[in-house]
């Protein structure tokens, strides 16, 4: 018997259309933290919250390379959000996510060998409590890293960390905890602060 002319045995191309956890994520900058082969396998643990005090991951497997996508929502004081807001000596990237900062970090993680190195993107945005008046007691912190030992963050994988944060960011901040619809807090200088009141 004679194989069709026309079956293709590539494919590779079905990794591209890979759900992303769980099919809430889509963009080529997962394939590519995923390695050469894209990603092959993910594992999702309550990447679609249904709390507001939630915490969530999905991993990506490549052949080579994994990624971690992760987010935490908690409360917070306002004055504790500052921390969130300038980089760190293992920063190598700041870069805006609508109005919010994210950062680009290259840090040293201990493992049994000794110390590697981890990339991470990351960012924290103020998210308000259903019921809450303002956005200013709590944070939805997202976050993207491969497991160390990391490679070296040449311009496609630093593309690849930014666009899989704000992928991610667009999806939790804008379909599930909806901060940017939040009650805003007043604009930065504008306004000072009304002391603690109560």
């Amino acid at each position: 018997m004679a194989a069709a002319g026309c079956s293709s045995s590539d494919e590779k191309t079905s990794d591209e259309s890979k759900p992303v956890c769980g099919g809430k994520l889509e963009g080529e900058a997962f394939q590519t933290l995923a390695g050469d082969s894209g990603v092959v396998d993910e594992d999702v643990d309550k990447f679609s919250p249904t709390k507001w005090t939630a915490v969530g991951s999905c991993y990506l497997y490549g052949k080579k390379h994994a990624a971690e996508i992760d987010y935490l929502f908690h409360s917070d004081t306002i004055d504790n959000l500052d921390r969130y807001r300038s980089p760190g000596p293992s920063t190598v990237k700041t870069f805006k996510v609508g109005s919010t900062t994210g950062y680009l970090e290259r840090t040293k993680v201990r493992v049994a060998a000794g110390y590697v190195h981890q990339n991470r993107a990351w960012l924290a945005l103020p998210c308000a409590i259903p019921g809450e008046k303002t956005k200013e007691h709590a944070v939805l912190e997202i976050e993207v890293k491969e497991p160390p030992p990391a490679r070296d963050l040449d311009d496609s994988l630093t593309k690849a960390f930014v666009s899989a944060l704000t992928i991610a960011t667009d999806y939790l901040d804008d379909d599930v905890f909806k901060c940017s619809a939040s009650p805003s807090a007043a604009p930065s200088g504008s306004a000072s602060p009304s002391g603690t009141g109560g």
